[in-house]
């Protein structure tokens, strides 16, 4: 709290969460370094995707540069992972409260 300033309640995230799209993928250059395996499978994102479904603020864009930092004329973007793993954890608190709602509503339905 010291380090932080107007605090308030994040928004729905909802929308944004359902628009995600998860992936199954593999890391070019790993496969590259260690060939092929199960191993290497990972769960995420894919940054361009985000970007489509109107999620900019959760994408860095960065300048790929040689060993001695010479400027290649290309960009990598990334995702900020840290942001996504929030939105969830938002998105999952607004579920919970759905299914609450719902629980109450069956509960009074069967008279209970």
């Amino acid at each position: 709290v010291k380090l932080k300033e107007q605090i308030t309640d994040a928004s729905s995230q909802w929308n944004d969460i359902k628009a995600l799209t998860i992936r199954k993928y593999k890391m070019k250059e790993e496969v590259s370094a260690k060939g092929d395996s199960d191993d290497l499978w990972r769960l995420g994102v894919v940054a361009q995707e985000l970007e489509t479904a109107g999620m900019n603020g959760l994408v860095h864009e960065s300048v790929d540069r040689d060993i001695n930092m010479v400027d290649l004329g290309t960009t990598t973007k990334s995702v900020k992972y840290s942001i996504l793993y929030m939105k969830a954890v938002k998105a999952l608190q607004e579920a919970m409260t759905r299914i609450e709602t719902l629980e109450a509503d069956v509960k009074a339905l069967k008279g209970e």
